[in-house]
Formats: C-alpha cells, sequence, structure tokens
C-alpha cells in the first residue's frame, strides 16, 4: 500500500476528487470486487486471520475504491475485518474510502496511520458579503413575502459570519404550513450551491427514531449518515417539534460544539446551519414545548405570518403559469377559454396553504382540458 486516501463529505465531492486524480469510471476495483477476490485467494486457502500471504499471489490493484454506501451493503463481519479484507490477497497501491464507520477508520489508521490523507468536502463558510447578496437574493418573488423573516434570517448569518464562531447556527422558523418555511431554507442551500439535507421528523415517535438518531446496525439509515453525506451545510430539520422529546438531549452538544457520534460514526458539523421549522404560533409556545434546554440553544427564533391577499394572488399567478408553461397550445387555448385563472384570483382566500397549490391547480387544469376534449368526443 502506497496511500489511503480518508475522504469525508458527499458524494458529488468524493468523485470530484477522484476525477481530479484522473480516476474514470472504469479505472478502479471495486469494494464487492476486493471481497470476492479476497474470498477466493485468502478464505479458500483457509488462511483466515494469518498474515503469512505468500504461499499464495497477491492481486496488484492500481486504484481501490470505497463509496460510503458499499458499506451499507456488507455483514457486520466485513467491517470487523476490513483491514484483512484489503491487505490479504491484494497489493493495492492507491486506496480511497468515502466516510467510513468509526470500527473500519480505527483499524486503518491502526494499520497505515503513516499512508493516510484525509479530504473533506469544502463546504462554504459564510461571509459577511456573501450574505448581504444572499439578502438581495431572496428579495425576488420566488418566495412570496416573508420580508422580515428573510431579514431576520440573513441578520442571523451575518452575525455567525462576522462572529467566526465555529459553533453551528441554529435557526427556527415558526408559524402555519405552507406559508414559505421549506422553501426559504431551500433557496438558501441553492445560493450555496448545493442540494439541502431534509430530515422529517414527523414521523420520529416509534422505536425506530431512536435507531435512527442514536445509530443501529451499520447498514441501517441514521441521521450520522445523513449529516455525514450532506452536499452543503444547510440542514433543514422539518416539524422538530414532532420529535419525541426524549430524543432532544442528542441536539446538545451538536448545537453547542458542533459535534455529532452515534455508535458507528463521529461528524463535524461546526459550521452547519441548522434550520428547524415548527408551526407553532408564537415564542412562548416554543419556549413551553420544546424545553428551556433546546429553546435556550436556538440563536434566532424567526416568525413566517399567513400571506397577504396580494401575496397569496402573486403565488396563484406563478402556480398557474408554471403549469401553463407546460402545456400545447391547443391546451393552453382551451384553459384560456374558461377564464380560470381569474376564477383562482376571485377566490384567492380559499387558498391558505401554499404547499397544496401546485397540484390543486395542476389537478383542476388537466381535468378541465381531458372533460373538454371527452365532451367533444361523445
Amino acid at each position: 500500500m502506497d496511500r489511503v486516501v480518508l475522504f469525508k463529505g458527499a458524494k458529488k465531492d468524493f468523485r470530484d476528487l477522484l476525477y481530479t486524480e484522473g480516476i474514470e469510471d472504469d479505472d478502479y476495483t471495486p469494494f464487492m470486487e476486493l471481497i470476492r477476490q479476497y474470498n477466493v485467494t485468502v478464505r479458500a486457502n483457509d488462511t483466515s486471520a494469518s498474515r503469512d500471504v505468500g504461499e499464495f499471489d497477491k492481486n496488484p490493484i492500481k486504484n481501490a475504491i470505497i463509496y460510503a454506501d458499499d458499506f451499507a451493503s456488507v455483514t457486520s463481519h466485513v467491517i470487523t475485518n476490513f483491514t484483512n479484507i484489503v491487505i490479504l490477497g491484494h497489493n493495492i497501491e492507491n486506496l480511497y474510502i468515502q466516510n467510513p464507520p468509526k470500527r473500519v477508520e480505527y483499524s486503518v489508521r491502526v494499520e497505515f496511520d503513516d499512508l493516510i490523507e484525509e479530504k473533506y468536502s469544502d463546504y462554504f463558510n459564510p461571509k459577511s458579503c456573501d450574505i448581504l447578496a444572499l439578502y438581495n437574493n431572496l428579495l425576488d418573488e420566488t418566495v412570496i413575502g416573508q420580508i422580515d423573516a428573510k431579514k431576520k434570517t440573513c441578520v442571523s448569518l451575518y452575525k455567525k459570519a462576522s462572529l467566526g464562531a465555529n459553533s453551528p447556527a441554529v435557526l427556527m422558523f415558526y408559524g402555519p404550513s405552507g406559508v414559505g418555511k421549506t422553501e426559504l431554507a431551500k433557496k438558501i442551500s441553492e445560493f450555496y450551491k448545493g442540494k439541502l439535507t431534509r430530515i422529517q421528523f414527523s414521523m420520529m415517535q416509534t422505536e425506530e427514531a431512536y435507531k435512527y438518531i442514536f445509530g443501529d446496525e451499520h447498514g441501517k439509515p441514521s441521521l450520522a449518515r445523513d449529516l455525514l453525506a450532506r452536499e452543503s451545510n444547510i440542514i433543514l430539520i422539518d416539524e422538530f417539534d414532532k420529535v419525541n422529546p426524549g430524543l432532544y438531549n442528542v441536539f446538545y452538544q451538536m448545537f453547542d460544539e458542533g459535534e455529532f457520534e452515534d455508535i458507528n460514526y463521529h461528524i463535524d458539523v461546526s459550521n452547519t446551519i441548522f434550520i428547524l421549522t415548527t408551526n407553532f404560533q408564537n415564542e412562548k409556545q416554543v419556549a413551553e414545548k420544546l424545553g428551556l434546554p433546546i429553546y435556550s440553544r436556538i440563536d434566532s427564533k424567526i416568525k413566517f405570518t399567513a400571506l397577504t391577499t396580494s401575496e397569496l394572488k402573486i403565488v396563484i399567478k406563478n402556480q398557474f403559469q408554471q403549469v401553463i408553461n407546460k402545456l400545447s397550445e391547443e391546451d393552453k387555448k382551451i384553459v384560456e377559454d374558461f377564464n380560470l385563472e381569474n376564477k383562482y384570483l376571485e377566490s384567492v382566500n380559499v387558498f391558505k396553504n401554499v404547499r397544496l397549490l401546485d397540484k390543486f391547480i395542476e389537478n383542476d387544469i388537466y381535468t378541465l382540458i381531458f372533460d373538454y376534449k371527452l365532451n367533444k368526443i361523445e
């Protein structure tokens, strides 16, 4: 072994690293092939734990690459015997590993400590000038209204950028459903050119929730794996108030020190922006329902309000136009003749939850077109 690269971060960044090192898609040996060769050359020769591998030929391998997803598809035996699998039966020149579980990382450090290079996803570290540009970007009409919420969000991010603290920024977006909380989080993540990591807590009431948060078998979904695989430093925890309160203590160290550890992984989230969403109506409810330990760790509580009639009209027009743009000219004419958009605008106050609006309008338009053509046939 000449070189071991331990990479922690998103899959797309890991692939970018491999590309910069000149490794093409067909120019490496994957983990499952290492396991197969190990079974053929080592276990078949009944050498098991022996390091005396001179009795048979080793397979020369220039580049071996192990993705984080590969660990989910193997047994615990493979994790426990990881170094044997990569050493016995192989002559590997370069070994690349993405997001190894703790047991794998420990065994690799014991065996190859002087060969290890550590690489990470290059997540953004907010700068004050970035936040000013972000605010101007958020003033467009992609997220309708919520001017106060947009400004308070950017002030919170500006403060973090100015102070340069390593601990995460924790923001809570609270207010009624369907008024732009999730959409604003998406816009911030898009600004920093990364896919939003969204964790849904509405179902976190069962034993599976404990396993997800504290870790279970290495191949099972977990909070730690989702955090390690994040593409940006924006983490949205949706419906944070729906989780069992007994699980909140796992966030104390995460929000205070920017570290999280379960039974399989240890993660650095020091410069992460956590956005928690709830449907609380005021800060008093936030404090009472979440409890002081969590409430005191939230840097900013940002209120979202119900959309005004004029704002709802803008949303309706935008959603209506998005559907119309996908139609043929013939179908557009049918919808236009029925004056459907104006009918929506006249009944604007019926639409309180904009999250449901796009599908409602889409289904309505296609039903109108289908019925029109069906009647023509009859």
